[in-house]
């Protein structure tokens, strides 16, 4: 009796130590994944003559919010933040609908050299953005869109097109089809289909598409600062970019812009994590 209340003590502390190992292991690597964020949010707390001075600091010796003053302040922060919110919407809501009709022809719908059509798109996605930079940067000049807001949504959505029709393509291969049948007996048509029955149903692949390609236009470097040559047209990146004097570098107040930036995206991201699992996951279980 006792040799098996050891085994059974033994087999405990063994479970035990994997559970703490694995919790360790995940509180390990979400502190490794957010300790930029923290430490820039630990720098916008510093006083200017703190923030580069040596030794570093991990804890800020006086604590200031002039950073986030002069960020709003000194420079149009907030109309960086809504020139990048127009843009990353705009693009957002071009894809999940245009991905969301080519989705549901190539997914739904039967036709030859469907498998094809599903590679070119994969394929397009694999071009380098800096082979596209100078024709595109001619054919906005030529159409008059630099400082134009369409002169970055259009680029952005055509570049995340193929992965919104992939993400929606393969979330409505899962859904049965007795939702089409029931749709053809009312009288639906397959755009009726689509429209009333299949997108209600399909918002965690929308979601995750919109998601997705909301951060990615949000963040976007090199186009942004090509195209957008006027100030009050800069997005939160370039805007960002080009705090800097010409003989200082305010990393003070750069690490509270960057703060503001990052944060609606961190929670937005956190409100929506379950629809974004759900859209990324669609299409595995089916062959």
């Amino acid at each position: 009796m006792s040799t098996e209340t050891h085994r059974a003590n033994e087999f405990d502390l063994q479970e035990v130590g994997k559970t703490l190992g694995f919790y360790g292991s995940i509180a390990a690597l979400v502190i490794i994944s957010f300790f930029p964020i923290i430490w820039i949010f630990i720098t916008s707390l510093k006083p200017s003559a703190e923030a580069i001075q040596f030794p570093v600091t991990y804890i800020p010796q006086t604590i200031t919010l002039e950073n986030y003053r002069t960020a709003l302040d000194q420079e149009p922060f907030l109309r960086y933040l809504l020139n990048s919110f127009i843009v990353a919407s705009g693009t957002a809501i071009i894809d999940v609908f245009l991905g969301a009709l080519a989705g549901y022809a190539l997914s739904r719908l039967r036709f030859k050299y469907k498998v094809h059509v599903l590679l070119i798109i994969l394929f397009s996605s694999m071009l380098p953005f800096m082979s596209r930079l100078i024709p595109l940067f001619k054919l906005a000049r030529d159409l008059s869109l630099l400082n134009n807001y369409l002169g970055l949504i259009l680029p952005y959505a055509a570049f995340q097109l193929p992965f919104a029709v992939w993400i929606m393509q393969a979330y409505f291969k899962e859904l049965p089809d007795s939702l089409e049948e029931a749709g053809l007996m009312d009288g639906l048509s397959r755009i009726g289909i689509l429209f009333r029955i299949i997108l209600p149903v399909s918002a965690p692949a929308m979601a995750t598409t919109g998601i997705i390609v909301f951060i990615y236009a949000w963040n976007e470097f090199l186009f942004a600062l090509t195209f957008m040559t006027e100030e009050s047209m800069r997005t939160i990146t370039v805007g960002i970019a080009l705090y800097g004097g010409e003989y200082t570098f305010p990393w003070g107040t750069i690490s509270a812009a960057v703060f503001m930036s990052v944060v609606p995206l961190i929670v937005f991201m956190v409100f929506f994590q379950r629809k974004v699992v759900e859209g990324l996951t669609a299409g595995f279980g089916k062959a």
